[in-house]
């Protein structure tokens, strides 16, 4: 949905409606700031408009019960606090907590280690044989990772690492949060995020993402989708280390499974680069010769 808003008395837009919350939380913007989208009858605070009610709307003043007593002489109230907040945001606004790049770029290499650990566990139970088509690095091992992902936004608005860090995804504007608006951004998350694991393209989309991500506030998928993940939880050093512990573990789990593929795929390089292949080999631990008799 395309949003419009005056700024300087002039027309400004068109914007998504996750853009314009993230230049609500960058000060940008105000929740009064007048702004229209399709479906006004007129120019309304941002806060009204019904794409961004959720978001910016006001906490209703609540007013706590009494219980009957005698009375007491009224205790003088203490100055106001001031609070670093931009001009024109009322003090009973409802803010919205976006996470870091870094807190996101963590979530999402917890789900991946958790994911590859799980698919490497099954084939070393199962005794799958060595396949090319196996191996991390090809994008058809990774379809299960963004089906899994996008039923688990769903149905639970989060996953694995985003709940360990915090971090849960809502639907923005009108809608919900179906399967295949989950779908649709696991799949741009996979081909613009992480470069479908082919190669290098995973360090340059990764990059780019967390550009775009610090400059715009927003990443492509959630402006497409019209999405956006919500910190819910401070993020504590403590989670933080327990997320590098989980991918730690995990990338132990996944190296242990895939032990009895190591001969095969070496082989499999070396026909395809020897010089690669020998390298790897020097690499792998040797077994002791035999004695001599």
């Amino acid at each position: 949905m395309d949003i419009y808003w005056i700024a300087d008395k002039k027309k400004c837009g068109p914007a998504t409606v996750p853009d314009v919350i993230s230049l609500v939380q960058m000060g940008e913007l105000t929740p009064d700031t007048k702004g229209w989208h399709a479906g006004c009858e007129q120019w309304m605070p941002l806060r009204e408009l019904p794409a961004l009610v959720d978001f910016l709307q006001e906490k209703p003043a609540a007013e706590p019960e009494q219980e009957p007593g005698p009375e007491v002489p009224p205790v003088p109230a203490a100055e106001p606090v001031a609070e670093n907040r931009p001009a024109g945001v009322p003090e009973n606004a409802v803010r919205v907590y976006l996470p870091s790049p870094a807190a996101r770029m963590l979530a999402r290499f917890v789900d991946m280690a958790l994911y590859m650990a799980l698919v490497f566990g099954v084939i070393y139970v199962r005794q799958i044989p060595f396949a090319p088509s196996l191996l991390p690095s090809s994008p058809l091992v990774w379809a299960g990772f963004v089906l899994l992902e996008a039923g688990l936004l769903s149905y639970l608005g989060t996953t694995p690492g985003k709940a360990l860090l915090g971090i849960q995804v809502r639907c923005v504007g009108e809608g919900e949060m179906s399967f295949g608006r989950s779908l649709s951004r696991s799949c741009l998350v996979f081909i613009g995020g992480v470069g479908m694991m082919v190669s290098l393209l995973p360090l340059f989309m990764m990059g780019y993402s967390w550009w775009t991500l610090r400059s715009r506030g927003i990443t492509m998928w959630d402006a497409r989708c019209s999405t956006l993940p919500l910190m819910l939880k401070t993020l504590s050093p403590v989670r933080m280390f327990l997320a590098v512990v989980v991918i730690f573990a995990c990338f132990n789990i996944t190296c242990v499974c895939m032990q009895p593929w190591l001969e095969p795929m070496v082989s499999a390089i070396e026909q395809d680069s020897p010089e690669a292949g020998q390298w790897m080999r020097s690499m792998m631990p040797q077994e002791p010769a035999p004695p001599a008799k």
